[in-house]
């Protein structure tokens, strides 16, 4: 996946948390772990949603953000969606999920908040905002939840 503007980055973004999810639903019927199981099948859950509210974001967006050149921006190409979410489910254990789950969101929410201070129109700063804050908000929920399992 070539990202060379906002919204290619968004789609990529989007992307991430679409495998996220198919991974994580696949992992769920081969978990045998019950707490484990639990925070993969809400995790993937939870993918799904940020998948569909970064669509949401892409489809509501001003078109100028949207085509947003990120040349002069990014130090280097993300990696392709698959690369990142490729060992999520390699470990069915609670601990090595909730941590690959985590690792995802960190690296996504790294990238957007790095190009925070970069965005030079107030629309591609609004829309790199919101996806901080959308990231920000799904993780906490998903860290919330992964703690009331752990306490079972």
């Amino acid at each position: 996946m070539k990202v060379e503007t906002l919204g290619e980055l968004l789609a990529w973004s989007g992307a991430i948390h679409a495998q996220l999810e198919e991974r994580l639903s696949t992992g769920a019927s081969r978990s045998k772990d019950g707490p484990a199981k639990w925070f993969i099948e809400y995790a993937a859950e939870h993918e799904g949603k940020m998948a569909r509210q970064l669509k949401g974001l892409d489809d509501s967006t001003d078109s100028k953000a949207l085509g947003t050149w990120l040349y002069d921006w990014l130090d280097h190409p993300p990696q392709a969606p698959e690369r990142i979410t490729g060992g999520a489910t390699d470990d069915l254990s609670f601990d090595a999920v909730t941590r690959a789950v985590f690792e995802v969101h960190n690296q996504v929410m790294s990238l957007f908040r790095q190009l925070l201070p970069r965005a030079d129109i107030p629309e591609a700063k609004e829309l790199i905002q919101r996806v901080v804050d959308l990231e920000e908000g799904h993780t906490r929920q998903m860290a919330q939840q992964m703690n009331r399992i752990r306490d079972m």
